[in-house]
């Protein structure tokens, strides 16, 4: 007959009568075996009771103490950990279109860390995946605008310049 006992988070076996001995059994340790409709003190197994005669002083194995929460002094932020933070991933991907594609594409990498980190559990890195890819998507945004808005004013440069000179515009375009 197998012989199964658990500490009562995990349970171990099959072990034979003869394998039990080199265990550390107790009066008090559950055990179960096929044909019990529950785990039982291995004290109220008959099979066992030559096993327990030598032991029946031991002390029950230790029991897992739950631990109790850490509570912090300072406040923290309460955030829900049914939704992830927010991803950036669209605003990511429009910087790389139409902005400025190297800071786009590190939003894109940082915004496809976020659901994942979330989802495994892990809120604290999802947060800070989270604010990496707005870091890099908003750099690239103001890079891209600030871009923008040199380019504007070398086309009105050359536009007055060349109205001040008398010349025609076509001689200071640049040729795409």
């Amino acid at each position: 007959m197998d012989f199964y006992y658990t500490d009562g988070t995990t349970n171990y076996g099959p072990f034979s009568l003869e394998q039990l001995k080199d265990k550390n059994i107790t009066p008090a340790t559950r055990m179960w075996h096929a044909g019990m409709s529950g785990w039982a003190p291995a004290s109220e197994l008959p099979e066992l009771a030559e096993l327990l005669s030598g032991r029946a002083g031991m002390p029950p194995p230790p029991q897992e103490i739950p631990r109790q929460p850490s509570y912090t002094t300072s406040p923290q932020p309460v955030y829900s950990v049914n939704r992830p933070p927010k991803t950036w991933l669209v605003e990511s991907i429009l910087v790389t279109l139409f902005c400025c594609l190297p800071f786009g594409i590190a939003g894109i990498i940082y915004a496809a860390k976020v659901e994942s980190r979330h989802y495994a559990g892990d809120y604290q890195g999802a947060l800070q995946a989270s604010s990496e890819a707005g870091k890099w998507t908003k750099i690239g945004f103001w890079i891209g605008i600030g871009i923008l808005i040199l380019y504007i004013i070398y086309f009105v440069a050359i536009f007055f310049f060349a109205m001040n000179n008398g010349s025609s515009f076509e001689k200071f375009t640049p040729n795409f």
